[in-house]
């Protein structure tokens, strides 16, 4: 009777996985870049990537319906990182898409996501401009047909002692699915 209790479980935690179709693609896609990175700390987030998988589920469904009802649009999911906490879940998520961007900011003790919208329009300005820079800029070089991760440290550095580690990963109206990872993204105006 214990191992037809213990075969039962199994089954339903396989049920439950956090492997999706989708989940397993954006790992794949992040782990790629890390292999590719430029960036010394990108070999140390296979931990976080991992835990993420089962963190991902939270959001996952409302991603996936984004992506489908948005098939010609390209949308930009971040992933981000707190760079003082080791193997920890992301702390924040954004899915950007049309003139929306939703968030997930964890919630502490309880380590679930509280989601909010709000709308982005291109002709926004001030602090809105600043605290999307980085998806505005990445938007832009997607738009222009950039191979924009290719070269991370056209965004950002890892020579940085504070900041966070961000994944951004890009769904493409054909389907195909690219990430890049970012250890401290650097404004345009502060580039070289």
């Amino acid at each position: 009777m214990r191992k037809l209790g213990i075969v039962i479980l199994t089954l339903i935690s396989l049920g439950c996985s956090t492997t999706t179709k989708l989940n397993k693609a954006i790992d794949k896609s992040q782990r790629q870049s890390i292999k590719i990175s430029p960036f010394k700390t990108a070999k140390g987030m296979t931990n976080e990537l991992k835990i993420q998988k089962q963190y991902r589920a939270q959001y996952e469904n409302e991603l996936s319906e984004i992506i489908n009802k948005n098939r010609q649009d390209t949308i930009i999911l971040t992933e981000n990182y707190d760079y003082i906490c080791f193997g920890c879940p992301a702390y924040l998520i954004q899915v950007y898409s049309g003139d929306s961007i939703i968030t997930y900011q964890k919630q502490i003790p309880e380590n679930i996501y509280q989601r909010t919208s709000e709308s982005f329009l291109k002709n926004s300005t001030g602090s809105m401009i600043y605290k999307y820079s980085d998806i505005i800029e990445l938007k832009s070089q997607i738009q222009k047909g950039e191979n924009w991760n290719s070269n991370p440290e056209k965004y950002g550095t890892d020579k940085c002692f504070d900041g966070g580690h961000t994944f951004y990963t890009v769904f493409y109206p054909k389907g195909a699915i690219e990430s890049m990872y970012m250890r401290c993204w650097t404004p345009e105006e502060f580039k070289k």
